[in-house]
């Protein structure tokens, strides 16, 4: 079929009338038919343990016991296509392990995060449903109840290397540059990703990458100044920007990026 591991996925493809697709980006799986004057669309998740691949293929018949959703036209669309999307909040990143950066150096780390498939149907473009391809917990980020933002809890690896990178088709790769600009030392257990601020790419290779995020941190400062680099991922010149970001942000500003006490006193 037209999906596999190592090409893009969110490209426009033709369902024939009364075909049965199966489609998997990630952990998540749809099903769709189209028929006369109808779409069906039927959604779940894996509860094995989670898949990294973007595949598909079709079905004789439609799944037993499986339930539907109806989208009903008086000329149904031919097309559909699957478009990746960054989550509409923030996510608060907890790294599996702590990271420790000395005072006056800076490191580059790769953090990713599940993204939105938005179904939509072409000709005309008609967008049927945004649906997470992971499901996260809300968390709330800030120093109170009365200051922060909701967002969503996720936990991953902060990579400093490309190479470490695995193939999740599910998951966009944010580069993060930080830079530690206090005399003390800086631990990096959990921040704040500011996704609604940044575009979304795809590679030639069904990689999915944002723009790239430059963080200042200052000595005992609860606010950090943050950078955004609007340019596409680099060593591909097949990149295509697949959404623009929700909310405008201007060349640079402060932000609460990490939360608690992140200076620490190095230990002797």
């Amino acid at each position: 079929m037209w999906l596999d591991s190592q090409s893009p996925w969110w490209q426009a493809q033709t369902l024939n009338h009364e075909q049965i697709a199966r489609l998997q980006i990630g952990p998540l799986c749809l099903y769709l038919q189209r028929k006369t004057g109808e779409w069906r669309l039927h959604t779940e998740r894996l509860s094995t343990p989670e898949q990294n691949l973007a595949q598909a293929c079709y079905l004789p018949h439609w799944p037993a016991h499986q339930t539907f959703s109806r989208y009903v036209f008086a000329d149904e669309p031919l097309q559909f296509c699957l478009t990746p999307q960054l989550l509409d909040r923030p996510v608060v990143i907890k790294t599996h392990q702590p990271v420790y950066l000395p005072a006056a150096q800076e490191m580059t780390f790769y953090i990713s995060s599940p993204v939105l498939i938005r179904l939509e149907l072409k000709q005309p473009d008609i967008v049927l449903q945004d649906i997470p391809t992971q499901l996260l917990s809300d968390t709330w980020f800030g120093p109170n109840t009365q200051t922060g933002e909701l967002c969503y809890a996720d936990k991953t690896q902060a990579r400093h290397s490309k190479d470490e990178l695995p193939s999740r088709a599910h998951r966009a790769i944010t580069p993060i540059r930080v830079k530690n600009s206090s005399n003390q030392m800086m631990s990096i257990e959990k921040l704040s990703l500011p996704l609604p601020f940044l575009a979304l790419y795809g590679l030639s290779d069904g990689s999915l990458w944002t723009d790239q995020v430059h963080i200042d941190h200052q000595d005992n400062a609860e606010l950090s100044r943050l950078t955004i680099h609007r340019q596409q991922a680099p060593g591909d010149d097949t990149t295509v920007r697949l959404c623009k970001a929700r909310h405008h942000f201007e060349t640079q500003g402060l932000f609460r990026v990490f939360s608690g006490l992140f200076n620490q006193k190095e230990r002797n």
